[in-house]
């Protein structure tokens, strides 16, 4: 059952004109590909169920590093659309977060950050929430299964044409955990992006498990929201 509410989103804005990639290279040259997350910190970075690396929030600290630039693209003006996975968001006490939580992302705390990678943010109305309040088969979801809802959502229609710069946060239910490859939430991370490529295009996203402590939840869907806006396919700022 989905349920569609209009919340605020948010809207980001390209604004330095050193970031694309596009004028990297002389035009009489093909640049190679930006390697994918080579060499970036420690803990950051798991393989996903293909194999391939993606970024994660890890559960553990580790030490801290400056991102700097590798060259790939960056999410511009792009749209931020919540997306609440699982049965349990169907409880009125669990229902009552999913605002709070959205309002956190669409809030300015984070723009200060934003603005040294380029981008603006500015809150914009009109997207929405989609709830998937159907029982899932077990408790755990992997990262495929991520994949392949997003996928039924696009061709059911759901989600309107295809865009580009879209950016979608995946909130996990209460008892719901995260599987990313051989890693899981339970011991190795609290929130992760990653990307596939769909029919229309280039799919986006960033899955959040749930966190009993608010603040902390928030946080962590506001950092890897941060890092899948600045590093969408793992080879732009880490």
């Amino acid at each position: 059952m989905i349920r569609q509410c209009t919340l605020a989103t948010l809207a980001f804005t390209l604004t330095l004109g050193g970031v694309s990639r596009a004028a990297e290279a002389p035009q009489a040259e093909v640049a190679a590909p930006p390697a994918v997350l080579e060499n970036a910190p420690a803990g950051t970075v798991v393989f996903d169920d293909d194999g391939g690396r993606a970024q994660v929030i890890p559960r553990r600290e580790v030490a801290k590093q400056a991102a700097t630039y590798h060259g790939g693209p960056v999410v511009s003006r792009g749209n931020v659309q919540a997306i609440f996975l699982g049965s349990a968001w169907r409880e009125a006490a669990n229902r009552a977060l999913e605002s709070r939580v959205v309002a956190g992302l669409a809030g300015r705390e984070h723009a200060s950050t934003l603005a040294k990678y380029g981008l603006e943010a500015t809150d914009l109305p009109g997207l929405l929430q989609e709830d998937l309040l159907d029982p899932l088969e077990n408790r755990t979801v992997s990262d495929l299964e991520v994949q392949r809802r997003l996928d039924a959502l696009f061709a059911s229609g759901t989600f309107g044409p295809y865009e580009a710069n879209a950016v979608y946060v995946i909130f996990l239910a209460p008892g719901l955990r995260s599987k990313l490859g051989q890693s899981s939430s339970d011991k190795d991370y609290v929130a992760y992006h990653n990307h596939f490529h769909a029919a229309a295009g280039v799919v986006r996203y960033v899955v959040v498990p749930y966190e009993a402590d608010f603040s902390r939840w928030q946080g962590n869907a506001r950092q890897s929201l941060v890092q899948a806006l600045i590093n969408p396919e793992g080879n732009a700022w880490y």
